[in-house]
């Protein structure tokens, strides 16, 4: 079974606020042309999206030096929707598990909230810098959400962020997760458009459900 983990990018989607909403043009018509085009203006943090380390790290990776392998793997769900934050010891718990996986997929309920304009408050869990540099040493891929953010919204210096990215992981954030919370036998694939220097660029995020019997959890 393979499950769409996107939002649909349209001219009425929310957008971080400051953001410039998406806008898609009748480029070539059935009428006019004898076939359709549409040309899609849109900044490269739109919907479900991915950030590279370069987006925020004066040297880090842009999306397109990544090696392809760094966009997919094995994946599990944490529900986070009853907490305040995700601290170092609630990941230590999970520590068997995290250690099983290349990425970790935060399940904070903000996702009922698309589209409305609440999306975009505060409220919703994140790692704290320490739960952070912990993810880091896990040796994964990289981390996600079903909220707007790895960081709190208000946030200025964006501490998750900096430190997820200066361990060389990537940033999923707007992922469409209720259908899969709690299950760690996905493989997920989040393929980012590909352009020069990107400092992140929206997805295609899906994730396929996948027999990982012979790779024992510790």
């Amino acid at each position: 079974m393979i499950l769409d983990l996107t939002h649909t990018i349209s001219r009425e989607m929310p957008v971080y606020p400051g953001t410039p909403t998406p806008r898609l043009f009748k480029a070539a018509t059935l009428e006019q042309n004898g076939y359709r085009e549409t040309q899609i203006s849109m900044v490269s943090h739109t919907g479900t999206h991915m950030d590279a380390p370069y987006h925020m790290l004066p040297n880090g990776s842009t999306l397109d030096e990544l090696p392809i392998s760094s966009f997919c793997g094995r994946a599990v769900v944490l529900d986070v929707s009853d907490r305040d934050s995700i601290t170092l010891d609630y990941l230590k718990a999970q520590n068997g598990l995290l250690r099983s996986v290349d990425f970790v997929l935060f399940y904070t309920g903000w996702e009922k909230r698309w589209p409305d304009n609440s999306f975009f408050e505060d409220g919703f869990a994140y790692p704290t810098p320490e739960a952070a540099q912990y993810l880091v040493s896990c040796g994964l891929k990289g981390v996600g959400t079903d909220a707007i953010s790895i960081d709190a919204v208000s946030t200025t210096t964006f501490p998750a962020h900096k430190v997820l990215m200066e361990g060389g992981l990537v940033i999923i954030e707007c992922l469409c997760l209720k259908k899969v919370v709690g299950r760690s036998d996905l493989q997920l694939f989040a393929l980012p458009l590909k352009y020069e220097n990107s400092d992140g660029a929206s997805v295609r995020a899906i994730a396929e459900i996948r027999d990982f019997s012979e790779k024992e959890m510790d």
